[in-house]
């Protein structure tokens, strides 16, 4: 059990690139760093070598294409901590290759919603009453600025396919999906924001693109920790709602359409 008087800090995607870096410099800073990842043996080998720089951090293994697996993870953190403090949801699929193929997750969905946006929607919802008990409570969520419209006619693009659509449709219901929890949330003192990082960092998700990196990690590593432990100045707020603003300009007719009539419905079918 951790420390009460450290910040209990949630990474998932923490053992490559964005998430790597996140657990590295949370840990240096004294957060109790719950280390998340898909590789059984990654995950420790992340959390023993915190350990051993002096931090404190706890291995959880768990595949975010799998929604039992999700609400599993969930389960086994409330059973072992007494609360979260900040969540940080990192961890996500990229576009992949040029030519790639539709990929499905095990349940059936669009491999890049499953993870990039219901995995995140419901382990946010089920850690709520852990970050209620935070005496201020974060959730970051990490975005893209290369959001694009979801047809909701095809959400496992079954008709269509294309690896970039399908990471920026992702995107795009995990801004709007932050817009949401926001406002349902902020009463109970949760904030709930959603961050582009950088552009195009040189994590592995990048490199399955084959484009030339156009930011570091450290950049990208900055911009998320402005929205984590510490207060939010004005200025990082209007960074943390970029991508929500965006959404509504560019998707008035999928905000009217899926957020506010069959989507909210549809989410509720994954709490």
């Amino acid at each position: 059990m951790p420390t009460t008087d450290r910040d209990i800090v949630l990474v998932t995607g923490a053992t490559s690139g964005l998430g790597l870096r996140l657990a590295e410099v949370l840990s240096a800073q004294g957060a109790t760093v719950l280390v998340h990842g898909r590789d059984r043996a990654r995950v420790h080998a992340l959390s023993e070598r915190l350990n051993a720089a002096g931090g404190t951090a706890q291995s959880y293994c768990a595949d975010l294409s799998r929604l039992r697996d999700v609400r599993a993870l969930a389960r086994r953190i409330a059973d072992e901590q007494p609360r979260i403090d900040v969540l940080i949801n990192n961890a996500g699929v990229g576009p992949g290759p040029q030519d790639g193929a539709r990929e499905l997750s095990a349940d059936g969905h669009e491999l890049r919603f499953a993870v990039g946006y219901l995995a995140p929607y419901v382990l946010t919802r089920a850690l709520v009453p852990l970050l209620r008990r935070a005496k201020v409570a974060r959730v970051v969520n990490v975005g893209s600025g290369a959001q694009v419209e979801i047809d909701v006619d095809d959400l496992g693009m079954a008709g269509f396919y294309n690896g970039w659509v399908a990471y920026g449709r992702a995107k795009l219901a995990l801004a709007s999906m932050t817009m949401d929890l926001a406002a349902e949330l902020g009463p109970d003192g949760i904030t709930v924001s959603c961050v582009h990082p950088a552009d195009l960092m040189p994590t592995p998700l990048v490199q399955q693109t084959g484009l030339a990196p156009q930011s570091t990690i450290e950049q990208g590593t900055e911009a998320v920790l402005r929205l984590g432990p510490k207060p939010l100045s004005s200025a990082v707020a209007r960074v943390s709602w970029g991508c929500a603003s965006d959404c509504r300009r560019w998707t008035g007719r999928w905000r009217r359409g899926w957020a506010t009539g069959t989507c909210s419905g549809w989410w509720r079918r994954y709490r």
